[in-house]
């Protein structure tokens, strides 16, 4: 029942997302970015870590080391409880195959940050997790200026 449920909350964001569209490749993409918005929002946003079951592989990883499906939900508790009013905001969201890239603002008590969130997604499950910081010199790559990342701890 819950894993339908997850995939209700993902035809919905799909469908949110502008429509379908006629190649597979592109269904592919768009069922991966609405996947993204999903865990983003439901998980990290909403604290709905019952879905993580469904949408998350047993053996996920994180930034290449060994995190499991349970360290995943430790992980998205550990941010909750740490950071009052955690939040991601998705900025901007790309496909590549079986990758899906997004820009994500991330809204805590100590400011705000650019993140760039990358999942791996095989057989409708999220397989690797990567979170990398939004570099000035990144930003500037991209065109997207220098403004509104915070300083890191170790510029005290």
């Amino acid at each position: 029942m819950r894993k339908g449920m997850a995939w209700v909350a993902v035809a919905f964001a799909l469908a949110a997302s502008g429509g379908a569209t006629t190649t597979a490749a592109a269904q592919d993409a768009e069922q991966n970015q609405a996947m993204f918005t999903v865990v983003v929002n439901q998980v990290f946003n909403g604290g709905d870590l019952a879905l993580v079951d469904d949408l998350v592989a047993k053996d996920v990883t994180s930034n290449g080391s060994p995190l499991g499906r349970d360290g995943f939900k430790a992980m998205v508790q550990g941010l909750r409880a740490k950071n009052p009013g955690y939040k991601l905001a998705v900025d901007e969201v790309a496909t590549q195959g079986d990758k899906v890239i997004g820009r994500v603002t991330e809204t805590d008590a100590a400011g705000t940050q650019s993140r760039l969130v990358v999942f791996r997604i095989n057989d409708g499950q999220v397989q690797e997790y990567w979170n990398l910081a939004d570099e000035p010199g990144l930003r500037r790559q991209f065109g997207l200026g220098d403004g509104g990342t915070r300083p890191s701890a170790s510029a005290n």
